[in-house]
């Protein structure tokens, strides 16, 4: 196969030759960018499952290069060349001559910009600097150094030791003391910190650094660089530094840098320092001459780069939301929306989480028993560590009664029960209440799920939904639905007392991850208007229940689309 593709590469132009290269018999091809000659050998070999790799030969003599690593390989130095994310591309490992080719020209194009455009080169040795400061840390540090760190500036923290009967979760990590108080009161990582049984392992500092230069390769003095930098700090920094922390002695210092890279993207990296002896904070070379240092990984965990590193909005964390109803498709919902960022959530509901509600609810075993709302506002904030998750055991009705509705930004009623839902849009319109409304339901049988958006200051509202298409009068049951009324959609195993909604746990997942959706867009104020969204799914449950389907269901052809919500005979926006 090799000959192969030696061959397809010399028809299409390039320089090939085969030399023997670590014992091996090796691919390598000839290429000149910017009067400089370069040697690209064939790393891997077929069959393809993913871009093979070139490496690039003598890779000392050409500088550092953004993404390429410098390794020592049979006495010689190579680089090897990232070009992709190994996964990102569907690969044509049918035709290897094709896969081949194509990974030459991302490698030789790659090379020819950071050979040609120094200015690109240094931006990308700078975007990159994190994962290159990884390459020099030890093997061994498998576990990052977890810092809640929230503003760049000059600061002493403590940092504490993992507990040494502790594998996995927060408290088998170092960790610098959070620096703010706004985790959950029941999060992992506040509870870690009060329980007073983790011991403090030394000082963390964070030094802030105004001009970032690249990352020390795998070959450089960690040593070196790190006197270079706080050498290059600014003299107000140093003097800070030597006057605050100089005096101060310990055997063990965290140094936590900062800077900018490109485009105001921030990094952080971490350094530790130990010493035999108490000392004071090496600031010379001199000085850390009896230090060991070691280049350590690092995670931030606040709540800026936390949520955002998820998907997250930090424009929804003042966002106020009362979700009513968490059942299996209410706590889907709740969950998306703290997964989205929404801290102030209040979770409503009068029942009981049962066994029966184990195989559709995102609720473990454990909480049988016990309140769902109760339950959900623990398992929310156990998992998002910034959520004020609240509760209450009460209906819709007793919930608006004794909370002030208009505090809300949003309001998402998940009952699946439309007398409720009307009786509290009476109640609304009665009382001259003016809060957005979200009614989210789901039919049996995986037909679909619905949800209405209701903004009280625009055109339509849920009682738009109600309006007989026959008639034009307003009417029991939604025209938006998929099954016709007056049947007996319930099963019942049990007899009287246990009869329950045919329905799946994919079938509530998706109708409350489409309901989160809408939430999400309201709140971000890019769905102003009322609107009404559905998902379709296929009818061979209820055809084999004999159950009948309305012509929406047949005629429908908008799944998750969000359309308008107003009918031109509803009694209240007429």
């Amino acid at each position: 196969m090799q000959s192969k593709i030696k061959q397809h590469l010399t028809r299409i132009g390039y320089d090939c030759i085969v030399s023997d290269i670590g014992g091996f018999p090796r691919l390598v091809v000839n290429v000149t960018i910017a009067e400089s000659e370069i040697q690209l050998m064939l790393a891997a070999e077929p069959p393809f499952h993913s871009l093979p790799e070139f490496v690039l030969i003598d890779a000392d003599s050409f500088g550092r290069l953004a993404h390429v690593t410098v390794y020592q390989y049979s006495g010689a130095l190579f680089g090897a060349v990232c070009v992709n994310d190994p996964d990102s591309l569907s690969i044509n490992f049918e035709q290897p001559q094709l896969v081949v080719e194509e990974s030459l020209k991302r490698h030789v194009a790659l090379l020819e910009m950071c050979l040609t455009n120094p200015d690109w080169n240094n931006k990308e040795l700078l975007r990159e600097f994190y994962s290159d400061w990884l390459r020099k840390c030890r093997q061994d540090d498998s576990k990052p150094l977890l810092a809640n760190i929230e503003k760049p500036i000059l600061q002493r923290l403590v940092v504490y030791a993992p507990l040494s009967d502790k594998e996995y979760g927060i408290e088998s990590h170092y960790m610098v003391h959070p620096a703010d108080n706004s985790f959950s009161g029941i999060s992992d990582i506040h509870l870690s910190m009060m329980k007073g049984n983790r011991e403090a392992a030394g000082i963390a500092l964070v030094i802030p650094i105004h001009k970032l230069t690249p990352a020390p390769s795998r070959f450089d003095s960690l040593e070196q660089w790190y006197i270079d930098t706080i050498t290059a700090l600014p003299t107000t920094i140093r003097n800070e530094l030597q006057q605050k922390f100089g005096q101060w002695r310990d055997t063990t210092y965290w140094i936590v840098f900062t800077a900018n890279t490109v485009n105001d993207d921030r990094t952080w990296f971490a350094l530790k320092l130990v010493c035999k002896s108490k000392k004071a904070l090496p600031l010379t070379g001199e000085k850390l001459k009896d230090w060991t240092l070691a280049a350590l990984p690092i995670r931030l965990f606040n709540q800026e780069s936390t949520v955002q590193r998820g998907g997250g909005r930090l424009s929804l964390s003042d966002k106020k939301v009362a979700v009513i109803g968490v059942g299996s498709v209410g706590c889907e919902i709740a969950h998306k929306l703290s997964a989205a960022g929404v801290k102030s959530l209040t979770l409503v509901d009068p029942d009981i989480y049962e066994i029966n509600n184990l195989y559709r609810h995102v609720l473990e075993q454990g909480w049988v028993g016990a309140p769902k709302s109760f339950a959900l506002s623990v398992a929310i904030q156990r998992q998002f560590p910034w959520s004020n998750a609240t509760w209450y055991p009460y209906d819709l009705m007793k919930f608006a009664r004794n909370q002030n509705m208009e505090s809300y930004d949003l309001l998402v009623i998940a009952i699946g029960n439309p007398t409720q839902e009307r009786l509290f849009k009476q109640y609304l319109l009665d009382n001259n209440t003016y809060v957005a409304v979200i009614n989210s339901w789901l039919e049996g049988f995986g037909i679909g799920g619905h949800a209405v958006l209701d903004v009280s200051e625009s055109k339509g509202c849920l009682l738009c939904s109600y309006v007989c298409p026959e008639s034009g009068a307003r009417g029991l049951v939604s025209n938006m639905n998929f099954i016709e009324p007056n049947q007996v959609t319930m099963k019942s195993i049990a007899g009287c007392g246990e009869q329950f909604i045919s329905y799946g746990a994919a079938s509530s997942a998706q109708t409350g991850v489409m309901t989160a959706n809408l939430a999400i867009r309201y709140l971000e104020g890019k769905q102003t208007e009322s609107c009404k969204t559905s998902w379709k799914g296929d009818d061979d449950d209820a055809v084999n229940e004999g159950i009948k389907l309305t012509h929406r269901f047949y005629n429908f052809k908008h799944s998750l689309e969000y359309l308008p919500l107003t009918d031109e005979d509803c009694d209240v926006c007429s």
